[in-house]
């Protein structure tokens, strides 16, 4: 387990998903993503208010997540490495309900249909859903 402070205020915000410094995931959705693999490893992450005269703490977890290399030769990048348009070989995604694209600087995370629609019925938020085209090889 690691430790770590943040500034605790009424105006933090406490979302499911962090992608600084590291990709991190809420107790709930971390519980919710072993119900979809129940391999998948984590490292928990207390987070404890500056304000020591405030008991809460938040634990997030740092997900083990694959990174393959599913993009498309058809992924539009800019010249400075960042994706333009994200194209991806369903292929090389396994059929896996949760991974990272590899190949890029950027941290893309693909989340599969099921595993999207779950999240939305139990209301998780701090993440953009965006769909993604896919091209068979």
């Amino acid at each position: 387990m690691i430790v770590t402070y943040y500034p605790n205020s009424l105006d933090v915000e406490k979302p499911d998903i962090l992608y600084s410094p590291a990709f991190l995931v809420s107790d709930r959705l971390k519980r919710l993503l072993e119900k979809y693999d129940s391999k998948m490893r984590f490292k928990g992450i207390r987070c404890y208010p500056q304000d020591y005269d405030d008991p809460e703490s938040l634990l997030y977890w740092w997900p083990s997540l694959d990174k393959i290399d599913c993009m498309s030769d058809k992924t539009e990048k800019y010249s400075n490495g960042l994706i333009h348009r994200l194209v991806i070989r369903p292929d090389k995604t396994q059929g896996k309900p949760i991974l990272m694209v590899g190949g890029t600087i950027e941290t893309i995370v693909l989340v599969s249909m099921e595993l999207t629609e779950s999240m939305l019925r139990r209301g998780m938020w701090g993440m953009d859903y965006v769909p993604v085209d896919m091209v068979d090889a």
